[in-house]
């Protein structure tokens, strides 16, 4: 056989007196599995080599040198010689041990497809140390690609370097807008909801009370049944199984109103003898009467208060009269109202 190379000649030294401690003397690269291996020679000795999954190829089998053609198969193996000298005696067995590197098995591992915006994670492995195409030299590496992307890295062992490449298909978002009208309402109101992204096949909202829809739904109504802060959230998904979310926070509230009357007739017939406001969802109202030279001539601080058309205890004159209210409802919003209203008998 023709030898490849002798390559750092190992001297594997007799002792007369201890065998050898076992240790990793010499590494096999996978681009030359053929080297040498010899003793310092005594004149008229022979020597009888043994070596664990490699093939002696050398002419002479007990010489003090032999070429050693080793397995591909990776893993740390032992040779061992021992002398028999001219007067037949034998002498320690000595030992050392060969560790046989394979081909590099150099790989990237990570997801080869995501949606656009999210973070992936690659791991190399197969070698000992790696560059990659970005500059880093960790094992593993965090990348955010926009678009469809090819990386790769260098591993380096101590018998060699070899590249390899790994492609991620990045798939575009859908876009998840929406509006919806009206834009204030009120408990028990129907809310109108209107897609207006792009790109998605399936669309799935949640209205803040733990009610859901899903499906093909794009423009769902949907009433709420309390009053509060409710966060609408729509998740858009396309074909490729990516997703966008958008959520509104919409203020519902209870439908306060106040109705006030133009006229009263405080005459005694039991018919609307009595000025009041008249409200629904208010917390508290604030009412005052003022002639018409400006002097106020009652006031009142009850939901339930009304004027009955008397000032110091006498009825006032038939004719109009200015009232000015303040009101605020049951989630805190003000009411302002002011007018004119008749007296009649």
């Amino acid at each position: 056989m023709k030898l490849l190379t002798y390559i750092s000649a190992i001297l594997l030294w007799f002792t007369l007196s201890i065998e050898a401690n076992a240790q990793v003397s010499d590494t096999i690269c996978s681009a030359n599995f053929i080297k040498v291996y010899s003793v310092i020679p005594t004149p008229g000795s022979i020597y009888y080599w043994s070596v664990e999954c490699g093939k002696i190829v050398s002419n002479n089998l007990h010489a003090n040198s032999i070429v050693v053609a080793w397995c591909h198969t990776p893993g740390t193996y032992e040779v061992k010689v021992v002398e028999r000298n001219k007067s037949g005696c034998w002498g320690d067995t000595v030992r050392t041990w060969i560790m046989v590197n394979g081909k590099m098995n150099l790989a990237i591992n990570g997801p080869t497809e995501i949606c656009a915006g999210d973070p992936v994670v690659l791991e190399a492995s197969g070698a000992v140390n790696y560059k990659w195409n970005s500059g880093e030299t960790t094992v593993s590496v965090v990348k955010y690609p926009k678009d469809s992307i090819t990386y790769s890295v260098v591993g380096y062992t101590s018998c060699e370097a070899d590249t390899t490449f790994f492609k991620i298909k990045v798939n575009p978002r859908p876009k998840a807008s929406f509006t919806y009208k009206p834009q204030n309402p009120y408990v028990d109101d129907t809310v109108f909801f209107h897609y207006t992204g792009s790109g998605a096949n399936q669309w799935k909202w949640y209205f803040g009370d733990k009610d859901t829809l899903g499906g093909a739904v794009t423009d769902p109504t949907y009433s709420f049944s309390e009053k509060g802060d409710k966060a609408v959230t729509l998740v858009a998904t396309n074909a490729f199984g990516c997703s966008d979310t958008m959520t509104y926070m919409l203020h519902v509230k209870y439908d306060s109103k106040i109705f006030v009357p133009n006229a009263f007739s405080p005459n005694g017939d039991g018919i609307n003898e009595v000025f009041r406001a008249i409200g629904f969802n208010l917390k508290s109202i604030h009412m005052a009467i003022y002639n018409r030279w400006g002097e106020k001539i009652y006031e009142s601080n009850g939901l339930n208060d009304g004027w009955d058309g008397t000032f110091k205890g006498a009825l006032v004159a038939q004719g109009a009269y200015i009232y000015k209210i303040e009101a605020v409802d049951t989630d805190d919003e003000p009411y302002y109202l002011h007018g004119n209203v008749t007296l009649m008998y």
